[in-house]
């Protein structure tokens, strides 16, 4: 999904590998010469700059036009005409008044009152995904800076986006409430989920890579998007 200056990353893979960038050290300068001090500075400033430019989520596209996007024919605006996108979606905001530079970091979007989320539903969900140790994250803010899911002018306005950190790894899961037409449209078609494992066993419909799938309960009306980061097998 595209916005305004950011690009959503499907399971934070991009985010998890930047979390850990606390750039490069500087040798003492009576043991390098000056381009090495002079490199290892400019080395030092460009990680430091990428790792600003990550928060809750998404990443900064300074070469992204927006108006250009919108305005293509690779996007289709859905007027909010689909069978209850009414009830599930809200309109994303107004992208040029978002205060970029207050965007927040992952670690500053967690929370622990889970009386936030006014659907009984969605917070004994919340609830038992904290239980597991996930960190959910605050609805408000991820409505607000774009990492609720969405297309970039519609965004889905009941459920959840958390995290789980573990030895060598990271989790990032999403769920919401939506119907069968909104799962198809925005979970599958648009991402492009076709040519994934597909499996449905009358309650659950999933769509499959390796460490990432999407799905669909009938049951409680709830999409989700998961995908998993093995941090070991990167650095390795």
């Amino acid at each position: 999904m595209k916005n305004k200056k950011i690009t959503q990353i499907l399971g934070g893979a991009v985010l998890a590998a930047s979390i850990g960038i606390a750039g490069c050290s500087v040798q003492n300068a009576e043991e390098t010469t000056k381009d090495t001090e002079k490199e290892t500075t400019e080395a030092t400033t460009t990680k430091e700059d990428e790792e600003e430019d990550y928060c809750c989520g998404c990443v900064v596209d300074e070469d992204f036009d927006d108006e250009q996007y919108y305005s293509s024919p690779s996007f289709v605006s859905t007027n909010g005409e689909l069978e209850g996108q009414s009830e599930y979606m809200t309109l994303c905001p107004d992208w040029d008044t978002v205060d970029w530079e207050r965007a927040p970091r992952l670690e500053d979007m967690t929370i622990t009152d889970l009386s936030v989320f006014e659907d009984e539903d969605i917070r004994e969900l919340a609830q038992s995904y904290a239980d597991e140790g996930y960190c959910i994250h605050d609805p408000e803010k991820d409505r607000q800076y774009g990492n609720a899911f969405g297309d970039g002018e519609y965004q889905f306005s009941t459920g959840f986006t958390a995290h789980r950190v573990q030895d060598d790894s990271e989790e990032f899961i999403s769920i919401y409430k939506m119907n069968e037409v909104l799962f198809n449209y925005f979970l599958v078609d648009y991402y492009d989920m076709g040519d994934a494992t597909y499996t449905d066993d009358g309650t659950v419909i999933r769509y499959s890579y390796d460490d990432y799938y999407v799905e669909f309960n009938r049951d409680t009306g709830m999409g989700c998007i998961y995908s998993f980061y093995d941090m070991a097998e990167d650095e390795g």
